[in-house]
């Protein structure tokens, strides 16, 4: 049976993308995937630094796209995320208007 993780609701700008692969281990080797820098807004407390890991398996062709061509500058997005033991992994996102 597989967990159920809830999601999180991060809002923020992107300001750094990195390519990152998997290891070579297990059913996921040699999977490419980007670690994500944002710097996340909330009403409750300051701005804070967080890393968000984001797989093409889990986010839709969009969103690979929009990483890829680095055309996220500039925006703000709601990113919703799993929160795991190695950190946030992303599922959707949604642009600021």
């Amino acid at each position: 049976m597989t967990k159920k993780y809830k999601l999180h609701q991060l809002t923020g700008t992107i300001k750094g993308c990195y390519p990152g692969q998997t290891s070579k281990k297990g059913s996921y080797k040699n999977q490419p995937f980007y670690v994500v820098e944002i710097t996340s807004k909330s009403l409750f407390c300051s701005p804070s630094a967080e890393t968000i890991y984001v797989f093409p398996n889990l986010v839709s062709e969009e969103i690979w796209q929009v990483l890829e061509q680095r055309n996220y500058k500039e925006k703000t997005y709601h990113f919703f995320c799993e929160k795991r033991v190695r950190g946030w992994r992303l599922k959707e996102w949604e642009e600021v208007k």
